[in-house]
């Protein structure tokens, strides 16, 4: 009786087991599609935008084509959402998009084709909350991916837009810059309840990208600052990363930073600055939290201004190639001392592991001296 009674136990929890992942998945699922619904929004707006620009600049050509790529490009995957929302609604969506195009053209006015360009932005509100929803549509960590979703796709509007320092593609090239634009936007709203290390952090990154976009610099260093502040979004948001080696984060950077100094003393100004950023963007970030969890908090806070301030500020002001190799030598010295450190976290690790194996084999003796029979 006892058995059967154990075995209907284990069949139900597994059953129930079963159901909460199932439950789970689909509520994964349900976020990951309002999460998709809602970056077509945000491209959505920054091709207003860049509308925007253009009728600005008096460039009627060009603000045609960011007029048409909602409905051609975007309208189509949010469509089925919205018919099922509302059918009637999604009607005159699809209208709205349709008509921008002629609303905005050369044979309008700036001022009717900017009221054109506010309607649609009105409607894209009551799509927002039609579909995504007030909660979630306010919601920091949602915001934060869609800022995520915006920049790893400007890298790749940038990438196709730019060859050689030299836009091949402008209109790639201002979707890059438009969704660099909406995502700034967004960061804007939710930078007061982030961490305020991530939120400088961000700020100088979105700087460095402004600036990279303006020199046409190669792909390589916009995915570089792009990736600086997806990191520092995600970092503040509490995204968890893949576990590496520490030690190899410290040979990459001191890798890194010599690639630095062959590069300024070439003259490559530009991905000086990309190595110097990977160097503590890619790989110092994560040393940090271990080594002030050591005891070495000072440590980390002056190779944090060593490398993330100095040396990149160093390079942007162009100064001289001996002042500028003088830095790196001294950070490398600093990442020696990190070298040695390194190993003793493995070692803590184990100590902890250890006590805690001590601990369980007292507790579990102690149960059992308690529960024999007494003389």
């Amino acid at each position: 009786m006892t058995m059967i009674k154990t075995i209907t136990s284990i069949v139900m929890g597994l059953t129930l087991i079963t159901i909460l992942t199932s439950q789970f998945a689909l509520a994964d699922s349900a976020y990951d599609e309002k999460l998709a619904f809602a970056g077509s929004l945000e491209e959505t707006l920054g091709h207003f935008w860049a509308i925007e620009k253009n009728l600005d600049d008096n460039n009627a050509e060009l603000a045609l084509v960011h007029a048409t790529h909602p409905i051609a490009e975007l309208y189509s995957s949010m469509k089925p959402e919205l018919k099922e929302a509302n059918p009637e609604f999604d009607a005159k969506v699809e209208k709205t998009l349709m008509d921008l195009g002629k609303k905005t053209g050369s044979d309008v006015t700036r001022q009717d084709a900017q009221k054109a360009i506010d309607d649609a932005k009105e409607i894209i509100k009551e799509v927002r909350l039609l579909v995504v929803g007030q909660e979630l549509s306010e919601d920091t960590t949602f915001k934060a991916k869609l800022i995520q979703e915006l920049l790893k796709t400007s890298i790749a509007e940038y990438e196709e837009g730019v060859n050689n320092g030299e836009i091949s593609m402008m209109a790639e090239f201002q979707d890059g810059s438009a969704f660099v634009w909406r995502s700034q936007q967004i960061f804007d709203e939710i930078k007061s309840d982030l961490p305020e290390h991530e939120v400088e952090e961000a700020e100088e990154f979105y700087s460095d990208l402004w600036d990279a976009y303006d020199k046409r610099s190669d792909a390589e260093h916009v995915e570089t600052f792009a990736g600086g502040i997806i990191h520092e979004i995600g970092e503040a948001v509490g995204e968890e990363h893949e576990e590496t080696e520490l030690l190899t984060y410290v040979e990459n950077i001191e890798d890194l930073l010599n690639q630095v100094k062959v590069k300024y003393a070439e003259g490559d100004k530009d991905t000086a600055t990309s190595l110097a950023t990977k160097a503590y963007l890619d790989n110092f970030e994560y040393l940090e939290s271990p080594l002030k969890e050591a005891g070495h908090k000072e440590l980390v806070e002056e190779m944090e201004t060593m490398m993330r301030i100095e040396l990149r500020d160093m390079i942007k002001n162009d100064a001289p190639v001996s002042e500028v190799e003088q830095k790196v030598d001294d950070i490398l010295v600093k990442m020696d001392s990190i070298a040695q450190i390194v190993p003793e976290f493995g070692s803590i690790a184990v100590m902890i592991l250890a006590i805690a194996i001590i601990s369980i084999v007292i507790v579990s003796a102690k149960s059992r001296l308690s529960i024999m029979p007494k003389i």
